[in-house]
């Protein structure tokens, strides 16, 4: 391999690696006895990881639960919704059964009815245009002076209104 001409690099060989041999020296405060605040506060740390750790128990648990009688609900609701489904096919046959009677009779009493009337002198249009408006009969409204009107007797008035 060829070495870095530049100048701006040291070579591994000029610098010296220091090896330790001795054995560390130990921190002072690993030398230090514990004091029993430390343990005490230990100790409730740890008793207070426990309580939390039982209550997050129950909370899981809980949900849990909760999922669960989602999970039935959902289940109730789909069958549910498949019962129902299969009742409205079941109307939708019968109405289909029902219609496709009901439009034989409805022929059959018409063709019956338009037999007996004409059997009887009544002739009866039954296409399917519509039939003429009958004439309106124009009637000229009479016209009535007010002053007129005030001076009659309700006798008269009464004629005048009935036309006589």
């Amino acid at each position: 391999m060829s070495s870095c001409t530049c100048g701006t690099h040291k070579s591994e060989e000029s610098e010296p690696v220091e090896e330790i041999k001795e054995a560390p020296v130990a921190v002072e405060a690993l030398e230090e006895p514990v004091r029993e605040e430390d343990l005490n506060k230990e100790e409730e740390l740890t008793k207070d990881l426990e309580q939390t750790l039982g209550k997050l128990k129950e909370v899981m648990a809980y949900l849990a639960e909760m999922a669960e009688g989602e999970a039935k609900m959902e289940e109730e609701k789909a069958e549910e919704d498949e019962a129902e489904a299969e009742e409205e096919e079941e109307e939708e046959e019968e109405a289909e059964e029902e219609k496709s009677v009901e439009p034989k009779e409805k022929e059959d009493t018409l063709e019956k009815s338009l037999a007996t009337l004409k059997k009887y002198g009544f002739n009866v249009y039954s296409g399917s245009k519509n039939t003429p408006a009958p004439k309106t009969i124009e009637t000229p409204k009479a016209k009535f002076d007010f002053n007129d009107l005030v001076s009659k007797s309700w006798e008269e008035l009464e004629t005048l209104e009935r036309g006589n």
